[in-house]
């Protein structure tokens, strides 16, 4: 999943102002971000195979550090701690806004779990694998991804006050940026190798985020 992760993003903001969205697509995406890091490591294994399903061409051989539920869990523990130890001058609904983060971490691996072909480890590569198989129909997944968007950027929008107006028309540019990214992604030719796949992961969702940091400053 891709645009449903950035959709939760932005309704987790409007439950907890406080935290950037930024921040919240970063968290939504960070197992991703390290899976890119691990697949060119060599520590986790992914193939390119055309026709895996209707959907994406990755075939997720190997992958428990990042996408595992014991993993989701730990990552989602390790980010709300350090979002939690940072330093700020508001304090107020700190513990509040450290447990949306690790609401958004751990999102990622439920999302995933609904596209997903059973890939997804309970714990290591021997445990139980977890996936409804809703890339199989690309209608449906397309539909569901945009519907997910859709309804994180109108939560969105109004989330906004008079003291912190929000720019929907940035707003609405930025995701319409996000649609036609994943839609590239999804119907175009697959990617030329997994070293492009480890190195789009991690610039792709770094700017991604950057870009959301920005947005939401600007309010």
């Amino acid at each position: 999943m891709f645009l449903g992760h950035y959709g939760l993003a932005y309704a987790l903001k409007r439950a907890e102002p406080k935290v950037s969205l930024g921040t919240l697509f970063l968290a939504a995406q960070l197992v991703d971000l390290a899976w890119g890091a691990t697949i060119l490591l060599g520590w986790e294994v992914v193939a390119i195979s055309p026709g895996w399903t209707a959907a994406t061409p990755l075939r997720f051989l190997s992958y428990p550090i990042t996408h595992s539920l014991v993993a989701a869990v730990l990552w989602a523990a390790a980010a709300s701690a350090v979002w939690y130890t940072l330093p700020t001058r508001d304090t107020s609904r700190h513990a509040r806004a450290a447990m949306i983060v690790a609401l958004a971490v751990a999102s990622h691996w439920v999302l995933d779990a609904v596209v997903h072909v059973p890939d997804l480890p309970l714990a290591g590569d021997n445990s139980p694998k977890i996936g409804l198989g809703l890339w199989n129909n690309l209608s449906a997944t397309l539909t569901i991804e945009f519907a997910l968007l859709l309804a994180g950027v109108v939560l969105y929008l109004g989330s906004g006050t008079r003291r912190h107006p929000v720019r929907r028309a940035w707003t609405l540019v930025f995701a319409a940026g996000l649609g036609t990214v994943y839609l590239l992604a999804t119907l175009g030719p697959p990617p030329p190798s997994v070293r492009a796949i480890g190195l789009g992961a991690i610039t792709g969702i770094a700017v991604i985020a950057g870009l959301a940091g920005w947005l939401d400053s600007s309010r």
